[in-house]
């Protein structure tokens, strides 16, 4: 696990390096500005190429790197979800979203080491399989990759952000490609995923042991606690935005990091409010903003 210190700040996002018989994989790539301590990283622990570059999603912290990546690594295969080859079908290819772009730079940039995968597929490194789930909710074409010798699970975003030992967690439900439903069927079906016996959490660390379902079982909870939230404080509210961020605030706290490292307050009022509008927009309340 690398800590890639994303826009300085400590225990915030972390990238995950599989190395097996010589081969390896990268999940996630944080954004261009952490592809320098990556390469540091990667170079002091005896790392001098990638094999896979996955990108659980289309969010700049989970991709955003992978221009200069696979520059840097010309032998890199790109691993993303078989969503992007029917996006041409959908709402998002009409849109300027970042889904768009990104499919623009991958077909027109980086076709023939483009590999799409879906639900069940493999990529083998020896004897070390990764296992494609599909977990949309968060976007629509997240996936979580399963390393099936370890039985270690890497579930990007799809199963909210969390600090392992306090209980403290928060749905990743921000705007504009939050689906509630996927949401919480994808963060189910992963939790009953036989014999896990770790969780490779991008935002923040690993979870093992008992923390494993408590992991799954706190993301369930707490799904429905910020969704309920929401609601009840747009409905009391008006729709408030304002309203409805200081509700969060009061009800769930400042998560343990926020607390250590200072946080500004901006930061979290930004955090919150885009977790609001995700409720808001999926749910189908009128957006007052």
């Amino acid at each position: 696990m690398f800590d890639c210190l994303i826009y300085n700040m400590k225990e915030q996002m972390a990238l995950f390096v599989i190395e097996n018989h010589g081969k390896t994989v990268l999940i996630d790539t944080g954004t261009s500005s952490e592809v320098d301590s990556l390469l540091n990283y990667l170079k002091n622990i005896g790392i001098d190429h990638l094999d896979y570059i996955f990108s659980t999603h289309v969010h700049v912290d989970h991709i955003g790197g992978v221009k200069r990546l696979s520059t840097q690594f010309p032998e890199a295969k790109i691993v993303v979800s078989k969503f992007y080859q029917k996006l041409p079908e959908t709402k998002f290819a009409k849109e300027k979203s970042d889904l768009a772009e990104y499919h623009e730079y991958l077909v027109q940039n980086l076709k023939n080491r483009v590999i799409y995968v879906g639900e069940g597929d493999i990529i083998s490194l020896d004897d070390l399989k990764l296992e494609i789930y599909t977990a949309p909710g968060h976007t629509p074409e997240h996936i979580a990759i399963l390393d099936r010798k370890n039985m270690n699970l890497f579930p990007g975003d799809s199963i909210g952000g969390h600090h392992l030992g306090s209980g403290f967690s928060r749905p990743t439900a921000y705007p504009p490609y939050f689906n509630h439903e996927s949401y919480s069927k994808t963060v189910k079906k992963l939790s009953q995923i036989d014999n896990i016996k770790s969780v490779s959490l991008a935002h923040f660390g690993v979870a093992t042991g008992p923390e494993v379902q408590e992991v799954f079982k706190i993301s369930e909870d707490v799904f429905k606690a910020y969704k309920d939230t929401v609601v009840e404080s747009y409905q009391k509210n008006n729709g408030d935005l304002n309203s409805i961020i200081t509700a969060l605030l009061d009800k769930f706290g400042r998560s343990p990091n926020e607390i250590k490292h200072n946080r500004p307050d901006s930061l979290i009022f930004r955090t919150l409010g885009g977790i609001s509008i995700g409720f808001i927009n999926a749910l189908g309340l009128k957006s007052k903003f």
